[in-house]
């Protein structure tokens, strides 16, 4: 296995006290050491030399990248670390016995390099890879797919208390707001991270399908002020040993091509379906109850990543489908799993699971209303955007919107067609209108308790506060402004309709 100056240093560290300075050689690139010859004058790019620093000349010819471990202080180092890395070991050493030194670190990690190999021929598994490198970086190695979902880790991950899975297998969800609050993570970034969150230091190195589309994160904890170039390009070498792993088996991460998640998907976005998806469908249809859920994020920061939240939703809801999608993420519940058989009461449970999940992932909720056949999921994927959207409209800083409180107000919003409401005032309305702004008595506030009282002149009266002869006269002026009768059922109606869209635009206004 080729390594590197820092591998080479930090390994002779546990046995001498050594020094590295000079240009860093951070490829991996170096193979086993070559004995220092006096007659090579010459220090050649990507290898390795030993010496003594009796032995070496004063001004040798030197090509980038060329490593030297010296044994003894060069007395004349700067021009050595002026042209390479230059590895010193301080103290007196026999030469032989650092050269066997330096063979053992090679032999170490060939032996590695060799077992990660048997270990993709033979399969095994992207849980026995980082039990296999567990004693090469001696601490705790974890796998996170895109969701943050744990997809291995080693032995001793138990023991570490911020690491632990959540019961579907994520990182909790205290662990990933700190993970993003000090970092953002940024999954576009090829190369070792390093981030802090809370007391510990974390190395990752994000792994890419062929097409680099990101894939997951491995990531090793460390301890405080315990980063090092050694931990960093093992890391990285050992991501590329993963990343093969999932590029010979992509079903490892993720593969749902014909899941019932997927189904759902496609027909949200109106794609077709494949001949499988369309046997999933037929085989889940009409079986269980659900409601769609989509769920935007508020403009709380940091937010955490959508894939994050659809697993945390999944483990929160069983037999729950979630996935990202414009304007948000969707997620269909099956209520039945909420039910406790009496109608309407899964409602209770749902708000409480619902309100807790919003508050910890900082995201509202439009909620559509139940439906049982599937080929009408786009219907319901539309009534839960429409609370949502006409609900943060409506009553902005909530969390959870149900399309049966604001039905009423999309309706009359779509009625309007997009004309101001002006446009539909009947006859003699605007007069009211005027008259309402001058004078003591407001007609449309009587006009509108009178058709919520169903045109009971008892009733209404009583809500005015006024005599009931008294109502009776503004009434009759009132059908003789807009010129109609209101024993008219449409009329009645567009009269109804246009006082709550007033109500409406009212309302709005003060948002």
């Amino acid at each position: 296995m080729k390594l590197n100056a820092a591998i080479i240093y930090a390994e002779l560290a546990k046995t001498y006290t050594v020094e590295m300075t000079g240009q860093e050689a951070n490829a991996m690139v170096l193979g086993r050491p070559d004995f220092y010859m006096e007659s090579d004058r010459e220090f050649q790019s990507g290898h390795a030399v030993l010496a003594t620093a009796d032995r070496l000349p004063a001004r040798p010819r030197i090509r980038h990248g060329a490593v030297l471990v010296c044994i003894g202080e060069l007395p004349y180092a700067r021009y050595y670390r002026e042209h390479l890395c230059l590895i010193t070991i301080k103290e007196r050493a026999d030469y032989f016995r650092v050269y066997q030194t330096l063979q053992k670190i090679y032999d170490r990690y060939d032996e590695w390099e060799n077992t990660l190999y048997r270990d993709l021929a033979e399969d095994s598994g992207l849980a026995g890879i980082l039990a296999d490198s567990m004693a090469v970086f001696g601490r705790s190695l974890y796998l996170l797919d895109k969701s943050f979902r744990f997809l291995a880790a080693t032995d001793s991950s138990v023991r570490d208390a911020d690491w632990i899975p959540s019961r579907g297998g994520t990182l909790t969800t205290e662990a990933m707001s700190t993970f993003l609050s000090s970092s953002d993570l940024m999954t576009e970034k090829h190369g070792p991270l390093r981030i802090t969150a809370g007391e510990r230091n974390i190395l990752c190195v994000n792994l890419y399908s062929r097409s680099d589309t990101y894939e997951g994160c491995l990531c090793i904890p460390l301890d405080q002020d315990d980063f090092s170039s050694r931990d960093e390009s093992l890391a990285v070498f050992l991501a590329g040993i993963l990343e093969t792993a999932i590029r010979r088996n992509p079903a490892v991460i993720n593969d749902e091509t014909s899941s019932l998640r997927r189904v759902l998907q496609t027909l949200v976005e109106e794609l077709p379906l494949s001949d499988a998806q369309r046997w999933v469908l037929n085989a889940s249809n009409r079986k269980t109850q659900y409601v769609c859920v989509i769920l935007q994020y508020t403009r709380e920061r940091p937010q955490l990543p959508a894939e994050y939240i659809c697993e945390s939703f999944e483990e929160l809801f069983p037999e729950s489908a979630a996935f990202r999608s414009e304007p948000g993420i969707v997620c269909f519940v099956s209520i039945e799993t909420l039910d406790s058989g009496k109608d309407g009461y899964y409602k209770a449970e749902l708000n409480r699971r619902l309100r807790d999940f919003c508050g910890r992932m900082r995201v509202s909720a439009g909620i559509s209303n139940e439906f049982r056949d599937l080929l009408d999921i786009r219907i319901y994927y539309l009534q839960a955007q429409s609370a949502l959207e006409n609900g943060r409209l409506m009553a902005p800083g909530g969390d959870l919107y149900y399309f049966a409180s604001y039905a009423l107000t999309d309706m009359i919003i779509n009625a309007l067609g997009g004309l101001p409401v002006q446009a539909y005032f009947p006859n003699g309305f605007q007069t009211l209108l005027e008259h309402d702004r001058s004078g003591g008595v407001s007609y449309l506030e009587t006009l509108k308790v009178f058709l919520e009282e169903n045109m009971s002149y008892t009733e209404a009266a009583r809500k005015l506060y006024i005599h009931r002869s008294t109502l009776i006269d503004r009434i009759a002026r009132i059908e003789r402004e807009l010129q109609m009768d209101l024993s008219d059922s449409d009329r009645r109606l567009q009269l109804e309709i246009l006082l709550k869209a007033i109500d409406i635009e009212e309302m709005l206004k003060l948002r």
